[in-house]
């Protein structure tokens, strides 16, 4: 019964808000993984592919739906683990009354659940849901074991290892960081139970680990997606070590450290409350005060320090909803906290009107059902009910293309999108998608090459290079209709040969006309015209995202070729988007000074 209260009601709100559509970020990649079980990028999450895999066999919905309707079960089953282990910590101190333990435990985990941080991992496709999962059966496992005590059943420390394996084969990131809080559990479980468990704990370990097993396997088979191909001894180190990303620890990359760490707690501030941040700084005295409590609240403080510091190290992005999701444990240990404060509060309360004994645990009662408000809070930032967007956008990025066109991309999202929305739809396999950002993962030139050998002069001169070459570009436009999504490493001397078409820029053949030119000039306004209207108002935060980024764009190109009333046209549009976008600004500034029918120089705006 506690169970059902505890995962049913955010099971409905997650079933009920989830994406009919991938959303964007990873969202098409993970729904593309999921088609035949594939490798997406490193680390690989050979875990996430066969979870998110089992979506096949839901009979009802599009394959994003149904990917989406897992992320949707793996929440609730976190929910329902992490208020079983907030309802065993309410019981370490002995203060706190037998009839609070529930209400609270119920309170703290519907507050933490239906924060955007929570609840946006389980409505779309994405890893974090599952990750989230795992590792609340694994800490609510271990504070059973730790519990009971000298004598008590130590088989849930097993169930932990198991689950603590199965989480490092799906973001192991996020699995390591959890191994550093254990150790305050873990050193009291050995000196009750001596070194014997924790050898067939490494075993269970083990047994976990074994899933990475799945990706040399997998990859032999060539799936449709097979990023890293980790078939090899090399490639497999490549892909598990994330290498492609070790980029992204540069200190040059990011902020301050400290400005990172503040915008980890504004952020919190902000999903949580104020108030549970500062009712949980009580609840933190009282634990570490209460020596009974002090190893526990030791082990909930480290777990919100490590994830909180670990989110910062990697720069937090705000807006990001997978940088939200690093800090879904250290919301949990900020809960607890609160209702620990709170508990002892209201036992304090019981004992000074002992003739009311129903007055607390009615308040506690009280207190589960207002934390719900929290998914009326959330709900604006968090719902995809209605998000239509990515498949809207699939019309121009893919369906309405020319047959056997060739299009290369340069954003990361427009990549997952497209092969998320092909391995769910399979009517454009004429069409052939290269993925400029990702020609260094191992294979994936030869992949191409082998598969279309028009093809090799093109990706050789990049591969050399690390630019498009124009000779070879227009070689291949004699040859198949051929597209450029633009973008800051677009250069200048390339813009005269495209004209926009669909979302991408085509690149001229030698027969086109003037007439041609300006023919697409008026379909791309009438294009983004037909795109507004269908997304609908308001827009959702990431789709204002990528049309901003995608007008910015534009303007480079309008603006290099010498269009200054278009350049203009796509950069207000932009600004309408965000007023404050310092590039857009510096972009009409330009514009306004230049000279009306000659080409602007845009190599400041762009990356060398």
């Amino acid at each position: 019964m506690k169970a059902l209260l505890a995962g049913v009601p955010p099971l409905f709100i997650y079933v009920s808000t989830a994406s009919g559509y991938a959303h964007w970020l990873d969202g098409g990649e993970f729904v593309a993984a999921a088609a035949d079980f594939g490798i997406s990028h490193p680390p690989g999450h050979p875990l996430a592919s066969i979870v998110l895999g089992a979506a096949n066999l839901a009979p009802i919905g599009a394959l994003s739906f149904r990917v989406a309707l897992v992320c949707a079960l793996l929440g609730a089953v976190a929910a329902v683990a992490l208020f079983f282990a907030f309802e065993s910590t309410l019981k370490v101190s002995g203060v706190i009354g037998d009839a609070l333990r529930f209400p609270l435990a119920l309170a703290a985990t519907w507050w933490v659940v239906g924060t955007q941080a929570w609840w946006f991992q389980a409505v779309r496709p994405e890893v974090y849901a599952l990750q989230a999962a795992l590792l609340c059966i694994a800490m609510e496992r271990l504070l059973r074991v730790s519990l009971s005590g000298p004598g008590g059943d130590v088989r849930p420390l097993y169930h932990a290892a198991l689950a603590l394996g199965l989480a490092l084969a799906n973001h192991h990131y996020l699995a390591v960081l959890a191994v550093v809080p254990s150790l305050w559990l873990l050193v009291g479980i050995w000196r009750a139970w001596g070194w014997r468990p924790f050898a067939w704990s490494a075993g269970f370990l083990s047994a976990g680990l074994l899933t990475y097993l799945y990706l040399p396997l997998r990859a032999l088979r060539e799936p449709f997606l097979n990023l890293g191909n980790p078939s090899t001894p090399g490639r497999f180190l490549w892909v598990v070590t994330a290498e492609a990303f070790q980029k992204s620890l540069s200190p040059d990359a990011v902020a301050p450290f400290g400005e990172r760490f503040a915008n980890v707690l504004l952020v919190t501030g902000e999903d949580l409350h104020v108030v549970t941040l500062v009712v949980a700084l009580l609840g933190a005295y009282f634990m570490l005060r209460v020596k009974s409590s002090r190893k526990y609240g030791l082990f909930w403080l480290t777990i919100w320090v490590v994830y909180a510091l670990g989110r910062a190290a990697l720069g937090f992005i705000r807006g990001n909803p997978d940088a939200l999701a690093y800090l879904m444990l250290s919301y949990a240990a900020l809960a607890v906290f609160s209702i620990f404060a709170i508990g002892v509060l209201l036992s304090a309360l019981a004992e000074a009107v002992p003739n009311r004994p129903r007055l607390a645990p009615a308040l506690g009662l009280i207190l589960a059902l207002a934390a719900s408000f929290q998914f009326i809070r959330s709900s604006d930032a968090s719902t995809l009910a209605n998000f239509v967007d990515t498949d809207v956008f699939d019309d121009g990025l893919r369906r309405a293309l020319p047959p056997r066109s060739i299009i290369l991309v340069h954003n990361p999202q427009t990549i997952f999108r497209y092969w998320g929305g092909e391995t769910e739809e399979l009517n454009r396999p004429d069409v052939t998608m290269i993925p400029l950002p990702l020609l260094t993962y191992p294979s994936l030139v030869d992949r191409f090459v082998k598969n279309e050998p028009e093809l090799t002069p093109l990706l050789r001169s990049y591969v050399l290079d690390g630019t498009l070459s124009v000779a070879e570009l227009q070689s291949l436009a004699a040859l198949r209709p051929l597209y450029i999504e633009m973008d800051v490493r677009v250069t200048q001397d390339m813009m005269d040969l495209l004209v926009p078409e669909h979302l991408y820029h085509r690149v001229l053949t030698a027969d086109t006309t003037e007439t041609d030119e300006a023919r697409a000039m008026h379909t791309h306004a009438k294009l983004w015209g037909d795109l507004y209207q269908r997304i609908g108002r308001p827009i959702e935060e990431h789709t204002k995202t990528q049309l901003l980024w995608r007008h910015y764009a534009d303007s480079l190109y309008f603006a290099g070729v010498g269009d200054i009333n278009a350049a203009l046209r796509t950069v207000g549009a932009g600004l309408a988007l965000n007023p404050h976008a310092r590039e857009l600004l510096m972009m009409r500034d330009a514009l306004k000074a230049a000279t009306p029918g000659e080409p602007v120089d845009v190599t400041p705006f762009m990356i060398r």
